[in-house]
């Protein structure tokens, strides 16, 4: 059978025509499996990394830290026995029992009231200036009452150089301890103790025992 010059094909065999509408709706569909298709990939991505975050190796040791420093303790007080050269009599006094023994000293001497009278014990040490030194030394009288005084001077070159002065009531018979304190003035001098019962009081013995010299720095 041929073909006329009108002939059309069958409407089975004739291509299909897509509508604007249905182009429009085939782009949209494609847009929204794109973007499940991105949402998907990155909610695996996301689950890989924290899965990967949670799986931690052994722990890293932290270092303890530094045991804490205690500062340097004080250095303790030094104390200096008395000299070996013995006391001396001061202002005429009469000295009773000059003796010396190690890391201490004893004397005895008897005053008579008309002058400053006692006994002095020198070089005990020597002075460094700033630091700060204490006579101590225990003492006991014949007459309750007596009024003594223990002086910790500096002597240098034979001359009496900066003093500090204590003084004591000795109320009886018994031993008494009394201190003095004095901060060095003259680096290199010698330091020296002295015991005295001032003028004008009633005449007295006076023993003394146990002197020592402590250093501060």
């Amino acid at each position: 059978m041929g073909r006329g010059l009108h002939w059309h094909p069958p409407r089975h065999l004739a291509a299909g025509r897509r509508s604007r509408t249905d182009a429009r709706e085939h782009l949209v569909a494609e847009w929204w499996l794109a973007t499940v298709a991105i949402a998907l990939t990155t909610v695996i991505l996301v689950g890989q990394m924290a899965g990967h975050g949670d799986r931690s190796g052994p722990a890293t040791p932290v270092p303890a830290p530094p045991p804490a420093t205690r500062p340097p303790a004080a250095a303790p007080p030094v104390t200096t026995p008395p000299a070996q050269a013995g006391w001396r009599a001061v202002g005429g006094a009469q000295v009773e029992r000059p003796a010396a023994g190690p890391g201490q000293a004893q004397a005895g001497f008897t005053a008579s009231g008309l002058a400053d009278q006692g006994v002095a014990l020198a070089g005990l040490r020597r002075c460094v200036q700033g630091h700060s030194y204490a006579a101590t030394v225990r003492l006991r009288a014949s007459r309750p009452a007596t009024l003594v005084t223990v002086t910790l001077l500096e002597m240098a070159g034979g001359r009496r150089g900066a003093s500090d002065t204590a003084g004591a009531v000795l109320a009886d018979s018994g031993w008494q301890r009394v201190e003095v304190f004095h901060e060095g003035q003259r680096p290199g001098a010698a330091l020296a103790v002295e015991v005295v019962v001032p003028r004008g009081s009633p005449p007295a013995t006076v023993q003394v025992a146990g002197l020592e010299v402590t250093a501060n720095p």
